[in-house]
């Protein structure tokens, strides 16, 4: 899949969707590390390749509903994140509802605007190694969806 680039602008109009669509991945993921949990509580390890049915355990009737209830999780919360990254978004946490936008701060260094559920708006970018821990305000800069003329031409 090829990077997808925003303005600012762009990122924002897709607030209002992604932030349902990531308050959904909250619950889902949620839900989902409570039956992992009650399953653990059973003794058993589930990981991607047992949710996912490409391994199976053996289980008692009440694990077995709720491998079934977590399988049928998991499969919610992949199609709900492959929706939000459709957008050209890319989710960053499923804990905390963290969601990045690549982007060209004044059209010459990529970047990542970066967006938590309950914030209002993009408030935030940080460089493409740092991650939210880098987080630096968007005043005072254009956040473009391409290179500008001049720095393709340099480099």
């Amino acid at each position: 899949m090829s990077r997808q680039y925003f303005e600012i602008t762009e990122a924002e109009a897709l607030i209002p969707r992604l932030a349902g669509l990531m308050g959904e991945a909250l619950q889902l993921h949620a839900h989902l590390r409570d039956s992992i949990d009650g399953l653990g509580q059973s003794g058993h390890v589930v990981n991607a390749s047992v949710l996912s049915g490409e391994r199976e355990l053996e289980l008692d009737d009440e694990d077995q509903r709720c491998l079934a209830r977590a399988r049928m999780l998991f499969t919610a919360l992949r199609e709900n994140v492959e929706t939000i990254e459709g957008t050209g978004a890319e989710v960053k946490g499923l804990v905390d509802g963290l969601l990045d936008f690549r982007s060209w701060r004044d059209g010459t260094t990529e970047v990542l605007l970066c967006w938590k559920l309950g914030e209002p708006g993009i408030g935030y970018y940080h460089d493409t190694h740092s991650g939210y821990a880098g987080r630096k305000p968007v005043v005072g800069h254009e956040f473009t969806n391409r290179r500008t003329e001049a720095t393709n031409a340099q480099n």
